[in-house]
């Protein structure tokens, strides 16, 4: 064990370390679209990352048993082994909790469902599933991982009754940049980059954008006179998103906190009270 002491400098640099180069920067959208054409897996759906997640970090074949194991769990290379899960039982079990995944990124079916982890007390279903989000984290922030969202900019510059603190806007739901093309033209920008992708699943979006998004949209469109082109280069900018439990952002837990009465809104989001003020009660600019 080395004696050298840690000072902050040495702890600033393995900070850095950790972080994405791009983390801090802001694109254009005309570069996220670049960059989907040289790697569609940067506008993969939930079901397709996490699959590739579980690849990314190793897999080995049991021919014994018949299944793949997963080294995230059978070796967890994160923490040393500190987390590692023992048993053909267990390894069946992840193994056919994998494939369904697998099969949600092909979109067959399970992808449009929840997921439930049944079985005995003491089968490492909670530290299964805490191990996933850690890894998912840590998959984002690597090439591999790569995810954006993005962010509405010079608002008060159009729309008269934007509130000059709401002047930059991030994406609520922190959709995918993708979802700023209209229906049309999102499935010929898809169907071209799915004829290039190397991988068991299509690239697949059919998510509209989330109220408030919409409603920016929409705005800059009359403002502009319906030019696309316009709206996305003035008042868009592409960032990269991490995934961070503690800050909610591309995975969450939650627990009831009264098993009689669950608030679906810590999920959902809710009214801002502070906006109602300013935007009246129906506007999507005020929830939150």
């Amino acid at each position: 064990m080395s004696n050298q002491r840690a000072t902050v400098e040495t702890l600033s640099q393995a900070y850095r370390e950790t972080i994405p180069e791009d983390l801090r920067e802001a694109r254009a959208f005309d570069w996220y679209l670049e960059r989907v054409y040289e790697d569609p897996k940067i506008a993969r759906s939930a079901n397709q990352r996490v699959a590739d997640m579980f690849d990314y970090y190793g897999t080995e074949y049991d021919e014994d048993a018949g299944i793949v194991e997963y080294k995230m769990a059978s070796e967890d290379p994160l923490h040393d082994g500190e987390n590692t899960f023992y048993g053909e039982v267990i390894h069946e079990a992840i193994h056919q909790f994998v494939n369904k995944i697998k099969s949600g990124a092909r979109g067959l079916g399970p992808e449009r469902r929840i997921m439930l982890l049944l079985g005995p007390v003491g089968s490492g279903k909670s530290n299964f599933d805490a191990q996933v989000r850690t890894y998912f984290e840590d998959y984002t922030t690597r090439e591999a991982g790569r995810m954006y969202t993005f962010r509405w900019t010079n608002l008060c510059d159009v729309i008269p009754d934007q509130d000059p603190a709401d002047d930059t806007v991030r994406s609520p739901m922190n959709q995918d940049p993708i979802v700023l093309l209209p229906t049309e033209q999102r499935e010929s920008v898809l169907a071209e980059v799915n004829d290039a992708l190397e991988a068991p699943y299509t690239i697949r979006n059919e998510q509209a954008l989330d109220p408030a998004s919409a409603f920016y949209m929409d705005r800059l469109l009359a403002h502009y006179d319906d030019d696309l082109e316009a709206v996305l280069e003035n008042h868009v900018e592409v960032i990269r998103l991490l995934a961070d439990e503690n800050k909610r952002q591309a995975v969450e837990t939650f627990e009831p906190k009264d098993k009689k009465n669950q608030d679906e809104t810590e999920l959902t989001g809710d009214v801002n009270y502070s906006k109602i003020a300013i935007y009246g009660e129906s506007d999507p600019r005020s929830f939150d």
